[in-house]
């Protein structure tokens, strides 16, 4: 006869080979596998929800990174600080934390765009990397729940089986960030040349104002004066400047221009 401790041990075994055959197979989007394993677990586990956060690049900031359970729109936008709430509590101890009702717990806090106010247990373990923590996986359920060692246990061997996939989602997402910040930088610098040039008409026609007030002498100084305020206003105009030379607080025409040879 097969004892309750057989039949937790064959489940652990059978649920471990499932997530292995998920990371093996991973090729494509590290979120969908994440999510994939996510379910698996919740499934296996009987949770109500099971989530994955990852350790963001300065180390300081964890963020939801795939759910099953929480609203679907609440990934990469719930981002809490490792001193906040309980997921934070995990990755700061880098141990795991069981807690029957969560929304009694002092360090618990609440993300009102992930929905989690339905869900009292609370099971987190971290997503360590050779010691390093990646990430923090947890499970919650509706109805308090005692969860014991044998829990602990299977989440914490799942957990540790995330590490090539978490690696995977955080480069992901670092060239995401990056992406976005391109956009907005692009945007942003699409502004800037209108403003250029709207200046650079300005000037022309001061210059041309001036041509019949001031003496030829003045013209000339004049003429210096805007040719070297024009390469300073394209300076700010061009991306590629932009990105590599430093500009003074000021004036705004702090420019380095380096002039063709």
């Amino acid at each position: 006869m097969i004892n309750s401790q057989d039949s937790n041990e064959t489940s652990l075994l059978g649920t471990l080979e499932e997530i292995s055959g998920l990371v093996v197979s991973h090729t494509g989007d590290a979120a969908d596998t994440l999510t994939n394993i996510a379910r698996l677990i919740q499934q296996r586990f009987r949770s109500d929800v099971c989530s994955v956060y990852l350790l963001e690049a300065d180390r300081l900031h964890l963020v939801l990174s795939a759910t099953v359970g929480l609203h679907p729109s609440s990934v990469g936008h719930v981002r809490m600080r490792m001193n906040e709430g309980l997921v934070g509590l995990v990755g700061e101890q880098m141990q795991p934390q069981v807690v029957a009702d969560a929304t009694v717990h002092p360090r618990f806090k609440y993300f009102p765009e992930s929905g989690e106010e339905l869900y009292r247990s609370f099971l987190g373990v971290p997503v360590l990397d050779r010691g390093h923590l990646m990430g923090v996986m947890v499970v919650q359920t509706m109805e308090p729940r005692e969860f014991g060692r044998d829990d602990v246990r299977m989440i914490a061997n799942a957990a540790a089986q995330l590490a090539p996939i978490v690696s995977d989602a955080r480069v992901m997402r670092e060239a995401q960030l990056q992406a976005e910040r391109l956009r907005v930088v692009q945007v942003t610098m699409r502004t800037v040349q209108d403003i250029v040039n709207n200046c650079l008409n300005q000037l022309q026609l001061l210059r041309f104002a001036a041509e019949n007030l001031v003496s030829d002498e003045t013209v000339m100084f004049f003429d210096e004066a805007i040719q070297d305020a024009s390469e300073k206003l394209r300076a700010l105009g061009n991306m590629t400047v932009f990105a590599e030379k430093p500009m003074a607080v000021g004036t705004g025409l702090d420019v380095k221009v380096t002039k063709p040879l």
